[in-house]
């Protein structure tokens, strides 16, 4: 009854669709899908999926975050970041965790943090400010 297409969409909760061009600051609480282009900032709570026909020039929050795009500016998954085989990642990129396909590009410096020490300081400051 629904193709594979319609399950990937009813799982985003905000779509910029090709041929539309946005300029500005989104917010999201929720998922978010761009196949257009996005010039200025994007800050999603929820997953951020740019699609091949996506183009962003933005410095990129979110939770987990697959380019199969591009992405001209710097880009902080607190999740995983995964770019795919048709992806371009030009700028410095922040995350948990780094998956990057055959054929997918980044150019920038990479941080990847440590979840078990991150978790470690934010309980132990916890403790001191709890005393």
């Amino acid at each position: 009854m629904f193709s594979k297409q319609d399950k990937q969409v009813s799982q985003v909760d905000t779509v910029i669709g090709a041929g539309t061009s946005v300029e500005g600051q989104i917010k999201s609480q929720a998922s978010v899908r761009i196949d257009g282009s996005l010039k200025g900032d994007i800050y999603c709570e929820g997953d951020l999926e740019v699609g091949a026909s996506g183009h962003l020039e933005a410095d990129v929050h979110g939770r987990d975050v697959t380019v199969s795009g591009h992405i001209h500016g710097n880009v902080h998954a607190s999740g995983t970041l995964t770019i795919q085989s048709t992806g371009v990642v030009d700028g410095d990129i922040t995350m948990g965790v780094f998956v990057i396909e055959e054929g997918g590009r980044f150019t920038g410096h990479s941080h990847m943090r440590d979840h078990q020490s991150s978790n470690q300081s934010q309980n132990q400051d916890e403790t001191e400010h709890a005393s």
